[in-house]
């Protein structure tokens, strides 16, 4: 599993190099694409994020079953620190804005088909023929009927009058919102406060304060203690509550229009962030006890 993840990373890059997506890119794709093209360091970051993160779990199982609970959790402190390193660069580098993870690869773009046999080129080749005559008279009259702007040059398109296509649907594969049009630095904004920063740096360490304290209790503890002993949850999750309301508070008191004056990359960002609140159920003495 962990092979076939690293393979589709890299087979993705090379595919996006030749095979660019018609598609236009997704807020976070052009965020981290930018970063990724303007910072060596921050992309060199995102890379080995991405690859832990791949492989953390593989890495886990190999050491556990070598040398016990003990090496597993020391692995973890190392990767969690590489983890919380990687993600301070990214944060600083940046400008000091909320940590949006990716390689700016996006999805996988669509491979053009190709013609199976010569034959079937040749039948296309023949069928192009036949139409063309057809299709510059059908350009032409789409020409004449195109309206030139004058000031930029740009043309209008022809609203739709036939092949049942309805004008509301013309108009609402062109709408754009205000990201769209953004540099992609602005989709995140700079966190400028001292509350704000504090709330970030938190979320960065997190599971390596986690990691330690789980760490120290299989070191200093035995027999089901290790499992069952509620601290290190209650300090991690504590973490990621007070980061969490810390975030809020900032937003609400630096961010004109609060909640509302967020870009759509921020919300998505923080609603993920809420989603991955709920793996503390699945993690240290909540599990043991509860789950």
């Amino acid at each position: 599993h962990t092979s076939t993840l690293l393979l589709s990373l890299y087979h993705t890059s090379i595919l996006r190099r030749h095979f660019p997506s018609p598609s236009p890119p997704s807020p976070q794709t052009r965020y981290t694409a930018f970063y990724a093209a303007r910072s060596r360091l921050h992309s060199s970051s995102a890379i080995i994020l991405q690859t832990i993160q791949y492989t953390e779990l593989l890495c886990e199982m190999f050491f556990k079953r070598r040398g016990g609970e003990n090496a597993r959790w020391r692995l973890v402190v190392v990767l969690e620190l590489i983890k919380a390193i990687c993600r301070t660069i990214m944060f600083w580098v940046s400008g000091r804005r909320m940590v949006i993870e990716g390689l700016g690869t996006g999805e996988r773009p669509n491979i053009p088909e190709q013609q199976q046999s010569q034959n079937a080129e040749d039948q296309q080749q023949q069928q192009q023929k036949e139409s063309a005559g057809d299709q510059e008279i059908t350009v032409k009259e789409e020409r004449n009927k195109e309206w030139n702007m004058p000031r930029t040059g740009m043309k209008l398109p022809v609203l739709p009058t036939q092949d049942g296509q309805s004008i509301t649907d013309f108009l609402s594969k062109r709408v754009i919102c205000a990201d769209d049009i953004k540099v992609a630095s602005q989709l995140v904004r700079k966190i400028t406060s001292y509350q704000g920063q504090l709330a970030e740096m938190m979320w960065i360490a997190r599971p390596l304060i986690y990691a330690l304290a789980m760490q120290k209790l299989q070191s200093t503890a035995g027999g089901k203690k290790r499992s069952y002993d509620w601290r290190p949850w209650l300090l991690g999750f504590g973490m990621e509550v007070a980061a969490r309301e810390l975030g809020k508070k900032n937003v609400r008191e630096r961010t004109i229009g609060g909640w509302r004056g967020m870009t759509g990359l921020e919300k998505e960002e923080l609603r993920r962030r809420g989603w991955g609140m709920a793996w503390w159920g699945m993690r240290g003495a909540f599990y043991e006890n509860i789950t």
